[in-house]
């Protein structure tokens, strides 16, 4: 049920004229191309009533005649009205034959016709329509300068679903398709005398080609019904809380947008320990539907409220708020929020060195309203492979990746911010006030750990689409050194091989894009070719489809692949391991071809860290890194990343961290940031000891500017030293000694305080490598379970796959029949544990298995 709040008087009225009996075209219609097509498009006018821009017309309805045409020669046509009116709202188009078209001269400014009003006292005013002005005209190509088309703007969500036959790309603009055809345009003529009472409106063509008039509406208003107010958010309330909109219209103008806000700013706001969090959304409190409207002075905006069980609708003045500040209707009010904008120039200073750096940045207003930085996203699109400019969604919160100095147009009064700028930095989030006329605008950051000085360098391993110079200046901003953006293949669609150089792509500042591959296959797995020299590693994919295209053979295995990575100088990286394929893996580790993991570290690790650690525990040699596989704005480069350190005697540059990765000296993070020494040696690092081993002396730290609550030391899978803070640390230091009873590794691992907004924060070492005599570590289930994975892969690739050729399915399989050999040798050797017949698997039924 809907009740309505006291009715309010308009200020604005729109009185249709019926021209139907002054219609006279077409009708004897000359039998030239272009006459037959000039009358196919008026009879696909608009017909009936009809809205145009708030204002309603009487078309001309399915009768053959429908619209009054006048041309030099042809008598005039006088249409009686005996009314009021501000302004007279006139349909009309100027055709031009083709024969008078003269663009070796144009002529804007040609009085193709008149208007004359006659007034009931006599008197008369003639109004010239001229060419380019009120019209379109075809040697001065571009719109009319004081008409408007037919359908006023209609906005869309450029994330929602496409609506007809609109293409994706356009609906990015994020306005609706318009009407198709050739509409009549829409110009509002002003009457000089509106408190005259006007007796009738002649119409007058002056040109040979024709002037074309399909319908007339008389306005009375304060303004102009088509000059808009420029686009504001507005704020509607009820009895002094926030209202719940279920639905709002402007008759004048377009509701742009309703956006759904977290809530209103203030001290929560600012102490809030969601400041920086990227994996935790913040809770919506207090939020409310906050209307972006464009409209005329005199536009009405209708607004349907939720009110318990019933609905009410109220009306309020647009021209009114903006002006006034507010525009009330009963208990409700219309308020809008930073009515007075102003151009200022913003620098964002890093503290520890006193000069402006690229940030990911957050501005909204007292109500919560995002105000984006000119030229990004108010409303960005986080959708898959839908939007690849400096924007993101994390948190529920929006940011736009900006350069340390940067203009843009604010509100002035209160404006709330927040700075991030990567894991070494603290999260800001503070109040400033913008006073009127001021020009700019300086945030500050502070550094509260500097790595970089102790030749650490940080990096994402797998980000997609955007643009090397937008993944620069988005690792810039996220305090990421270097940023390998893949190309790749999905199906038809190929991503960023534009950009393959086989080199640097870019190098300015502290950061380092490289544009490598991610090459894939839809059962075998994945793996990314970084950093390759020269001719990039082809095919890209290889067999099913959502890798590859429907019926592309698999032609190359992931070892092939990074073999030929490795002899082109590049780093070899298992990406989002071991999820995607999941079956070759053990073929290229076993080999010694993959010099790293992407793990994703998690809340107390799980399914991939336990994976990795099946390697590790049978000897087998390979770190860990942090990468995001970035591929919308819904992701931040960088929240998972790599932190490598570099030979403090090499110069930090891309082949030098390529290295480092390959040396093992890595720490996957997505917050802490940790060292790890054993016996004085560091991560990456490898230790002999006597056969029956020994005991070592452990040190390792995590720090985090979220609190932290556990920290572990890990031996062959098994927690020997760990410290935990159940009401959080901001750091955590172990010093231990360790029993080592066997050949193996040992690495460091932390995660975030449970309970807190930041609890999914968590980092990995890679190990520090123990060899105790001539024995090498081995995991009897773990070795079970890679022969299980390699011989699945065999029985794909001999039954299943769509293979190139014969030659090629058997240089395949071999690689799989090596990595088979050596499995089961091992488990025969060092298990001491025969298989049950000759083609079965191993199994070891739960038996003890010595890593010594």
């Amino acid at each position: 049920m809907k009740t309505s709040s006291p009715a309010r008087k308009t200020r604005t009225v729109s009185r249709p004229v019926n021209l139907a009996r002054h219609f006279n075209w077409p009708r004897r219609v000359p039998k030239s191309e272009w006459w037959q097509e000039l009358a196919a498009q008026v009879r696909d006018y608009p017909c009936g009533r009809q809205t145009s821009w708030g204002i309603p017309f009487a078309l001309a309805d399915t009768s053959p005649l429908r619209v009054i045409m006048v041309r030099a020669g042809a008598p005039d046509v006088q249409v009686p009205v005996n009314g009021l009116a501000n302004y007279l709202c006139v349909l009309h188009v100027w055709q031009q034959i083709p024969e008078t078209i003269r663009r070796e001269d144009p002529t804007e400014g040609l009085v193709v016709g008149q208007y004359e009003l006659v007034y009931a006292d006599g008197t008369r005013h003639v109004q010239p329509v001229r060419a380019r002005f009120e019209l379109r005209m075809v040697e001065s190509p571009g719109p009319a300068w004081l008409a408007v088309p037919f359908d006023m703007p209609r906005t869309a969500d450029p994330a929602g679903k496409v609506p007809g036959d609109m293409l994706w790309g356009r609906l990015q603009f994020g306005i609706a398709g318009s009407r198709s055809g050739e509409a009549p345009l829409l110009y509002a003529m002003p009457n000089p005398c509106p408190d005259k009472t006007i007796r009738c409106v002649i119409i007058r063509g002056l040109q040979e080609s024709p002037l074309l008039v399909a319908g007339l509406t008389f306005f009375r208003g304060a303004g102009h019904p088509f000059a808009h107010l420029p686009h504001r958010t507005y704020r509607v309330s009820a009895g002094g809380q926030p209202a719940k909109v279920k639905k709002a219209d402007v008759d004048l103008g377009v509701v742009a947008r309703i956006e759904q806000t977290t809530g209103p700013r203030g001290k929560t706001w600012l102490k809030s320990s969601y400041a920086g969090t990227s994996q935790a959304k913040e809770p919506v409190q207090d939020g409310e539907s906050l209307l972006e409207l464009v409209g005329a002075e005199d536009a009405t905006v209708s607004v349907t409220l939720e009110h318990g069980k019933k609905d009410r609708r109220h009306a309020f003045s647009l021209g009114e708020a903006f002006h006034q500040g507010r525009s009330t209707a009963g208990d409700a009010r219309l308020e809008v929020l930073g009515r007075h904008r102003q151009w200022m120039r913003v620098r964002v200073i890093d503290s520890s060195t006193g000069r402006s750096t690229p940030t990911r940045i957050h501005f909204s207003g007292s109500r919560g309203e995002y105000l984006a930085p000119h030229g990004h996203h108010a409303q960005i699109n986080a959708n898959w492979f839908e939007d690849y400019g400096a924007d993101v969604v994390v948190g529920g919160r929006n940011y736009a990746y900006v350069h340390g100095e940067f203009t843009t147009d604010l509100p002035t009064g209160d404006l709330y911010v927040e700075i991030n700028k990567g894991f070494e930095y603290e999260p800001v989030r503070r109040k400033v006030i913008i006073r009127p006329g001021q020009k700019e605008l300086e945030l500050n950051i502070d550094r509260w750990k500097n790595l970089r000085r102790d030749g650490w360098v940080t990096a994402d391993t797998h980000v997609h689409f955007i643009s090397p110079h937008t993944a620069w200046l988005e690792g810039e901003a996220e305090g990421v050194n270097v940023v390998n953006l893949l190309a790749s293949q999905w199906g038809r669609l190929f991503t960023n091989v534009g950009d393959l150089t086989g080199r640097v792509g870019v190098a300015e500042g502290d950061t380092i894009v490289y544009v490598g591959t991610e090459n894939r296959n839809h059962m075998l797995g994945h793996m990314s070719m970084l950093g390759t020299q020269g001719l990039p590693v082809y095919p890209m994919c290889c067999g099913g489809v959502t890798e590859s295209w429907v019926g592309d053979p698999d032609f190359v295995t992931l070892a092939e692949w990074a073999l030929e990575n490795r002899r082109k100088g590049g780093v070899v990286i298992r990406p989002h391991f071991p999820f995607c394929g999941f079956t070759e893996d053990p073929v290229p580790i076993l080999k010694g071809l993959v010099d790293a993991l992407e793990i994703n570290m998690t809340r107390e690790g799980g399914f991939p860290m336990q994976e990795w650690y099946r390697y590790l525990n049978c000897g087998y040699r390979v770190a860990i890194v942090g990468g995001t596989d970035k591929m919308g704005a819904s992701t931040a480069l960088g929240w998972m990343r790599t932190y490598a350190q570099l030979d403090r005697n090499r110069q930090f540059d891309y082949n030098n961290w390529a290295r480092a990765v390959r040396a093992g000296r890595t720490v996957s993070t997505n917050g802490p940031l940790m060292s790890l020494a054993v016996e004085g040696r560091a991560i990456g690092d490898a230790i002999q000891l006597p056969r029956t081993g020994g005991t070592l002396h452990v040190e390792t730290t995590a720090e985090s500017c979220w609190p932290l609550g556990k920290l572990e030391v890990v031996y062959n899978g098994r927690i020997v030293a760990s410290q935990e803070a159940r009401r959080g640390a901001r750091r955590l230091h172990l010093r231990e000694r360790v029993a080592v009873p066997g050949s193996g590794w040992m690495a460091a691992r932390c995660y975030g305080q449970q309970n807190h907004p930041a609890s999914y924060v968590a980092a990995h070492t890679s190990p520090v490598y123990l060899k105790c005599g001539d024995t090498r570590a081995f995991d009897g289930p773990a070795a079970e379970h890679m022969l299980a994975l390699v011989e699945g892969g065999m029985e794909y690739l001999q039954t299943l796959a769509t293979v190139f050729d014969e030659h090629s399915r058997r240089r395949m399989v071999k690689l799989f029949k090596e990595a088979q050999a050596e499995i089961k040798g091992r488990l025969v050797v060092e298990a001491r544990h025969a298989p049950h017949h000759g083609d079965g698997a191993y199994h070891t039924h739960g038996q003890p298995l010595s890593g010594c």
